[in-house]
């Protein structure tokens, strides 16, 4: 039986891949071109199907992509949005079937553009903090354990270890990117300089954003990279770990202290 499928198998992969060009020919008749479609009547037939099929392919990815970069879309408006995203489908097409998988590439293709960027210099820092909080959709879930803080009151800090939210990123920016998202979402954002870093996490099933306290990114990194409580403290001179503390637990960033198997004995 595996000889006799095999054909079938290879003949049917070899569809999908010249379906999936087609897909993304610059052109419909490139498209068909893909497909190998033969004699003029066939193509004129094909023509209005695989047209119509480009058609709705790209109009979906819009309506993804604008899904997961709500304030992009609406800074530049949706007419250049939409222009944007159709882009993004030709120059960089999804790699898996999944389109709210598709478009993490999105920050790097606004920077491929001049004009654009001349016209927003901001966006392409946006688009990043705006994927990192999709993205968390498809992170594993993680609970509190409340009960674990008292170590904090018990234990050396350099015996300690913390574990975060899924999610947690901070990305620094030189323009007022949470101000810009948290606008679009129709918060009313506090005053901010013109630079700043963004906090992204995820409390729940729910992504949350605000601005990072100074020293805070050094923190998280040190947090992440497996230090202690003490060395991380110590890799961010300037970190107000006394007024972080309390939100980050009422928020869910801070979901847990453990301690260090290597420095407890």
């Amino acid at each position: 039986m595996s000889a006799q499928t095999a054909p079938a198998d290879t003949a049917l992969a070899g569809w999908q891949q010249s379906l999936l060009a087609a897909l993304w020919a610059p052109t419909h008749d490139e498209a068909l071109d893909q497909l190998a479609v033969p004699g003029v009547a066939h193509r004129h037939f094909m023509w209005r199907g695989i047209a119509a099929y480009r058609s709705h392919a790209a109009a979906q990815a819009v309506r993804s992509l604008g899904a997961a970069y709500p304030a992009v879309e609406h800074l530049v408006g949706p007419e250049n949005f939409e222009a944007l995203s159709r882009l993004l489908w030709r120059e960089r097409p999804p790699q898996a079937g999944d389109l709210a998988q598709w478009g993490a590439v999105l920050a790097a293709q606004i920077e491929d553009l001049p004009d654009l960027v001349a016209d927003f210099p901001f966006l392409a820092d946006v688009a990043r903090v705006e994927w990192a909080l999709h993205s968390m959709a498809t992170l594993g879930d993680a609970q509190a354990e409340p009960t674990s803080f008292t170590l904090l009151a018990e234990e050396d800090p350099a015996k300690l270890r913390f574990v975060l939210a899924p999610g947690t990123a901070c990305f620094n920016s030189a323009w007022p990117v949470v101000t810009l998202i948290e606008t679009q979402r129709g918060t009313s954002p506090r005053q901010a300089p013109s630079g700043e870093t963004a906090r992204v996490w995820r409390s729940g099933w729910r992504p949350r954003l605000c601005q990072a306290q100074p020293g805070e990114p050094a923190f998280l990194r040190a947090v992440q990279e497996g230090k202690s409580l003490g060395a991380a403290l110590g890799s961010a001179p300037g970190f107000d770990f006394s007024a972080w503390l309390a939100p980050a637990v009422q928020e869910d960033l801070l979901l847990r202290v453990v301690l260090d198997p290597a420095r407890h004995a």
